[in-house]
């Protein structure tokens, strides 16, 4: 069958990605170096870092090699709509014009084969000195970290803020996870946050209890922070992200929704962020053998 490759690149980004490899489908599809930041068996993600101290890019890629996988790709959409990178790209872009920090999306491809799709890719720009909110928060509990009470409750405050003016403008995330938050600590002392790895939308997301969409978005962050806070900083959060300093009864009624759904992924997180832990180890080890060989192996 044919194959088609199709690309768009941000234009402002054009030399930098021409200089990184990252220009056509082939190439970012079939790259091998980089730092890997995630794996499963149909993703992963890679670090390409900046050329003359500029900010790298991470690359992501989906992968369709089987015909059922394809099909079941077809059955979501990615047939005659968008691609699930491209559809990412668009909600980060979204989530931007809304005012809310994201990543920057600077390319996204996808081959096709018969018009089904058997790969594609998106790439973001690197937000130097960021990252995801899992890795933070771990190395905040291992003291390798130092934050202050003031520091953690401006952390909070200013989360719980973001989250909240992308709900009022009816953006629904949807995996909102630590590990799709990078955060860092700007020079003034205050936090900085971004998010990433929008879900795109699907016919009848939000069918059933929509009025109410956005309490499964506040349980994931409550899954993915229960291993590193307390429960007066959990509730801390909730009274930011409402603007009240007292709580109604209705809204005591969707925090206790709220905790019995947070509990139901609280076993997913543990293992994500094992995994999480696992490849910070391995990224440790990589770059300390590059170091002790010169940058080589």
């Amino acid at each position: 069958m044919l194959q088609i490759d199709r690309i768009r690149l941000d234009p402002a980004y054009h030399e930098r990605l021409c200089a990184h490899g990252l220009s056509t489908v082939e190439a970012a599809l079939s790259r091998l170096d980089g730092q890997v930041f995630a794996w499963s068996r149909s993703t992963d993600t890679v670090y390409i870092r900046g050329l003359d101290g500029r900010p790298g890019f991470f690359l992501k890629r989906y992968y369709y090699p089987s015909w059922l996988r394809r099909i079941r790709g077809m059955f979501r959409g990615t047939f005659f709509g968008l691609p699930r990178a491209q559809a990412e790209a668009q909600l980060l872009n979204e989530m931007r014009a809304l005012g809310v920090p994201a990543v920057r999306p600077v390319a996204c491809g996808t081959r096709r084969v018969g018009h089904f799709v058997t790969a594609c890719f998106l790439a973001t720009e690197e937000v130097p000195g960021a990252r995801n909110l899992t890795t933070f928060a771990a190395d905040a509990a291992s003291g390798e970290i130092r934050l202050t009470l003031a520091q953690r409750r401006a952390l909070i405050k200013a989360l719980a803020q973001h989250i909240a003016n992308a709900h009022s403008a009816g953006f629904a995330h949807g995996q909102l996870f630590w590990r799709n938050i990078l955060v860092r600590i700007g020079p003034s002392g205050d936090g900085e946050f971004f998010f990433l790895d929008a879900r795109p939308r699907r016919a009848g997301r939000r069918r059933g209890r929509r009025s109410e969409w956005w309490i499964e978005e506040i349980a994931h962050l409550a899954a993915s922070a229960r291993p590193f806070t307390t429960r007066a900083e959990r509730m801390r959060f909730l009274i930011a992200y409402y603007g009240a300093r007292s709580l109604t009864p209705d809204r005591r009624r969707q925090i206790r929704h709220i905790d019995r759904l947070a509990q139901r992924w609280s076993r997913h997180e543990r293992q994500r962020i094992r995994m999480s832990e696992r490849f910070e180890e391995w990224n440790r080890r990589l770059q300390s053998e590059l170091a002790a060989s010169g940058g080589s192996l």
